[in-house]
């Protein structure tokens, strides 16, 4: 009876964990940083669309950078999830945290009602942190290289607000604006 109830409990963690890992898989990464960047460009935040997909393109190219330079293995059995290729850093934890970070920092920027833009980023970061335990639990990858993705995501994130900020202080945002704005005609009749 013990037994039973210690598989089920564990079975529901298990499920718990595969499925936070699946929701960071780089496919519905990239799905969500295509959703984030054309809401971004058609709500006239053309540098903040920018600046959200130069920090994912370069903290996934690192990413791999340092998966094909370090060459750690992941760990061996017993896994819950197949894990392909090398396991330093993880890259669902460094991509999560990469898109996650910069819109923490544009919803603290944009939102108003700070309660609720606070809210929105204690959610955010608790999903993160989810994520990459659910990297190792799961047994895809060391503590290690979930902090190693972290660490990439935080430091990728840093030099992409600094230079988002730089790029309004040149005034690059009102250049986007004035050259690359997408004007929607689909509410306005034809008056003719």
């Amino acid at each position: 009876m013990l037994n039973y109830l210690a598989t089920s409990m564990n079975w529901g963690w298990d499920k718990f964990f595969i499925t936070l890992s699946i929701s960071s898989d780089p496919t519905y990464q990239i799905l969500i940083t295509l959703f984030v960047f054309v809401i971004l460009y058609l709500l006239n935040n053309k540098l903040e669309a920018i600046c959200s997909v130069f920090n994912i393109g370069f903290t996934g190219l690192t990413n791999l950078i340092l998966k094909n330079t370090v060459k750690r293995y992941r760990p061996l059995e017993p896994r819950l999830m197949e894990a392909h290729g090398y396991g330093f850093p993880s890259g669902h934890s460094s991509i999560s945290t990469a898109i996650g970070i910069v819109l923490i920092y544009f919803i603290i920027k944009r939102i108003k009602n700070k309660k609720i833009a606070y809210l929105l980023s204690g959610l955010i970061i608790t999903y993160l942190v989810l994520v990459g335990i659910s990297r190792v639990y799961v047994g895809a990858h060391y503590p290690t290289d979930v902090f190693g993705g972290w660490f990439i995501a935080a430091v990728w994130s840093y030099i992409s607000i600094v230079l988002y900020k730089l790029c309004i202080r040149k005034g690059v945002d009102k250049f986007l604006d004035k050259y690359f704005t997408i004007k929607l005609n689909i509410f306005k009749k034809d008056i003719r």
